[in-house]
């Protein structure tokens, strides 16, 4: 199990590499790393883990939560993906763990227009009473 998550872990750095500068948003003390992107990049393994398919038509979401200091953070996390039209599609998000690292991972379908996807992030630290909320967009296409 841990050679699987190492490879998530991987192949999900990989595909954050181009944009890992805009994939951040900060709040009080802590930093949410994100990451949009097509999910037939995934290994074939990995993705029968954690129960994402893999097909042309598919994306994946990753959202991980650090503190100031780089420790990782759980939290209640719910995203949705909004199109043009303003379809609202819920992403199930699942904790992922290993060690010190806690990553929340989701699946999604891509649209059959290559449109822009508005994806909403909401989340709640601990028992913080707050929730903390951010939007970021990805041009999401089939293969």
């Amino acid at each position: 199990m841990h050679k699987l998550i190492m490879l998530l872990g991987a192949t999900l750095l990989w595909a954050a590499v181009p944009a890992l500068a805009d994939n951040a948003e900060r709040f009080n003390g802590y930093t949410v790393h994100y990451n949009a992107f097509n999910a037939n990049m995934l290994d074939a393994r990995v993705a029968q883990t954690y129960r994402l398919r893999r097909g042309c038509n598919d994306g994946v979401l990753t959202v991980a939560l650090r503190r100031d200091d780089g420790s990782a953070v759980a939290a209640n996390v719910q995203v949705s993906a909004v199109t043009l039209v303003g379809q609202h599609n819920t992403i199930a998000m699942q904790e992922v763990r290993d060690g010190r690292s806690i990553y929340y991972v989701g699946g999604f379908a891509i649209p059959a227009a290559a449109e822009p996807l508005k994806f909403v992030v909401r989340l709640r630290v601990g028992g913080a009473a707050e929730e903390q909320r951010f939007e970021f967009s990805r041009q999401m296409f089939r293969c």
